[in-house]
């Protein structure tokens, strides 16, 4: 696989290992809850969620690991609990295209005339746990990543963590109760990922990050992604075309 599809792919497997159980994969809704049970904090969180059902935009990336650095555009489309899809261009030109549902991730390089399928046991292999996909778009929309009773105070004012199963998530808020960074660290794997939200602008009536800057840490790698979003639309998305040119070969 070339570069980018290799970055996209990355970036993906990582995130699978947000998952835990399939309960915390629902859809946020918001609501009032019970002091005695969430944090107040934590419930303002939640009622600030980004929601949506389809949400588009693009993003200018900035990518960089030991060896390579690149810039890219991506293009997001997804629709909640169902769809993430991906298509990254450079110099002009699609390089790669990426769509994971709930059932398999799949990616088609256009410079290698190549296509992966990646079905999840593979990615399980690759992460050491499911992959899920609402966590994915949580993560990519500033919002909880696990159940909002599940947080819990730390040391620090404006800081909560809860840990899930092998995950530690440690979120840091603002004074308007927005996500400005989530850390993750997988407790047996040793890898970490930090994110941090900036640049929120109104979409919708709600917030939206303008700017994540992503940081991942394993014991192979380290690479980071400054992702640049505009254009955000929450407008009913008709397609997500995921097509395979009969002249592209199978990728492993």
């Amino acid at each position: 696989m070339n570069k980018l599809g290799t970055i996209t792919l990355l970036i993906l497997v990582f995130f699978s290992s947000c998952k835990v159980k399939e309960r915390q994969a629902k859809r946020l809704v918001k609501k009032t809850y019970d002091n005695r049970v969430i944090l107040p904090e934590i419930i303002k969180v939640n009622n600030s969620a980004f929601e949506f059902d389809c949400l588009s935009y693009k993003s200018k990336c900035d990518y960089k690991d030991a060896n390579n650095s690149q810039s890219f555009t991506m293009n997001l489309r997804m629709k909640r609990d169902s769809i993430l899809w991906i298509s990254i261009t450079a110099l002009g030109f699609e390089v790669v295209r990426a769509k994971l549902d709930r059932d398999s991730v799949r990616v088609v390089s256009r410079l290698q005339k190549k296509y992966y399928s990646y079905g999840y046991d593979y990615i399980k292999k690759l992460s050491g746990t499911s992959l899920s996909l609402v966590q994915i778009q949580n993560l990519l929309t500033a919002n909880l990543l696990f159940l909002p009773e599940n947080y819990s105070n730390t040391a620090e004012t404006l800081k909560f963590k809860t840990t899930e199963s092998y995950i530690e998530n440690t979120i840091s808020i603002n004074d308007k109760s927005m996500i400005v960074e989530t850390i993750l660290q997988h407790l047996v794997e040793q890898a970490n990922a930090e994110v941090i939200y900036a640049n929120y602008k109104k979409v919708d009536k709600q917030q939206f990050p303008c700017k994540v800057d992503i940081a991942i840490v394993t014991p192979k790698q380290q690479i980071s992604l400054l992702m640049e979003n505009s254009g955000m639309n929450t407008e009913t998305i008709e397609a997500f075309p995921f097509e395979i040119s009969e002249k592209y070969e199978k990728g492993n």
